[in-house]
């Protein structure tokens, strides 16, 4: 009987590869599930834009699809339904000319302002009478100038790595902070309220503050730079980066965080047997 302790590294390499390749066609024989998702083609736009919310991966079994503007499912913000079986839309009270739905329950809206900027809910009922809710944001922002108060400012967010999975950890790296802060402060979304704050920072007192939600998961530079840690399909969306200056003439940066689903196919972690092997496959 030979001893597992006398093994040389190239039988260890050996069996890792063979164990490696187990794992990855274990996983791709497992059944798949696509989830709904709703996109925003562009998230930022300019206005006189057309923006499309596209809905991606729709049931067989839907029965019927209705979009609202913003968060809340009350009559008044609806916007169109749209029923399957007769193929058939009805326009809502929220409706305002420019909103055409399609037939996979996709939107597109025409002819953007900087009003229709926000949330946007879709509610799909199958015919189960079961009902999900989704939401979509998007933001408008003014030709040339775009969302600065300041012309010449060239306040500036990019993703490190620019291409972004799941449990990867990401930098909104900032450029060209202008001087003379009171501080800044991130959200989650284009809208600078309370509930939406992830981070705060202040110069005069050199102290930052979290929001809940990001407690564990957030780093903040004192450049403005952000540091999210183990991203998932929950992180995607629009960020947005206002300072505080002396003056108080602040200025803001907008950009849109896509965190890519590397388990498309509907892996998971416990089936596959090691992060590893899913990483390496997705690579």
């Amino acid at each position: 009987m030979m001893n597992s302790d006398a093994l040389s590294c190239k039988d260890c390499t050996s069996w890792q590869e063979l164990l490696l390749t187990v794992s990855i066609l274990t996983c791709w024989l497992l059944p798949t599930t696509a989830q709904i998702t709703i996109e925003s083609v562009p998230p930022i736009a300019v206005e006189g834009d057309n923006v499309l919310l596209f809905v991606q991966n729709l049931p067989e079994n839907v029965q019927t699809l209705s979009w609202y503007k913003g968060g809340k499912l009350l009559k008044m913000f609806e916007i169109a339904r749209h029923v399957i079986a007769t193929n058939s839309s009805v326009m809502g009270p929220a409706h305002s000319g420019r909103e055409t739905m399609l037939n996979n329950g996709s939107l597109m809206i025409k002819n953007v302002t900087r009003k229709d900027s926000g949330y946007y809910t879709l509610q799909i009922l199958d015919t189960t009478s079961r009902r999900e809710i989704m939401r979509a944001e998007f933001f408008v922002q003014r030709p040339i100038l775009g969302f600065r108060k300041h012309p010449t400012s060239q306040l500036k967010i990019e993703f490190v790595p620019p291409r972004i999975e799941e449990n990867d950890d990401v930098l909104l790296l900032v450029y060209n902070l202008p001087e003379n802060l009171q501080g800044f402060v991130w959200h989650k979304g284009v809208f600078p309220v309370d509930h939406f704050k992830i981070a705060s920072h202040s110069f005069l007192t050199n102290s930052t503050m979290l929001g809940r939600t990001y407690l564990d998961r957030l780093t903040v530079c004192s450049d403005g730079s952000l540091l999210l840690s183990k991203v998932s399909q929950e992180d995607t969306g629009l960020y947005s980066l206002r300072t505080i200056p002396v003056d108080l003439m602040s200025e803001s940066a907008i950009v849109y965080l896509k965190v890519n689903n590397c388990l498309a196919l509907g892996w998971t972690l416990a089936s596959c047997g090691s992060e590893a092997a899913i990483r390496c496959f997705c690579t």
